[in-house]
């Protein structure tokens, strides 16, 4: 199924995506940034160990990781 949305984008990661990848245009490099990560979170087993970049809000400014 397919839908049209309006998303606001980095151009330059867009563009850097485009490069590396010889995409066609931003619909593909979102595409394919999106079923990355659905193919990477698929692989990853699941432990209680501290994973920086799964938590989100860690990429929060003012974050402060490992304590107080």
């Amino acid at each position: 199924m397919k839908k049209k949305v309006e998303i606001e984008l980095d151009v330059d990661l867009v563009d850097e995506a485009i490069r590396r990848f010889h995409l066609l245009d931003a619909r593909e490099a979102v595409n394919l940034a999106l079923r990355t990560l659905l193919n990477e979170s698929d692989s990853v087993e699941q432990d209680d160990e501290y994973d920086e970049f799964s938590d989100l809000g860690a990429w929060q400014p003012g974050h402060r990781s490992g304590g107080s």
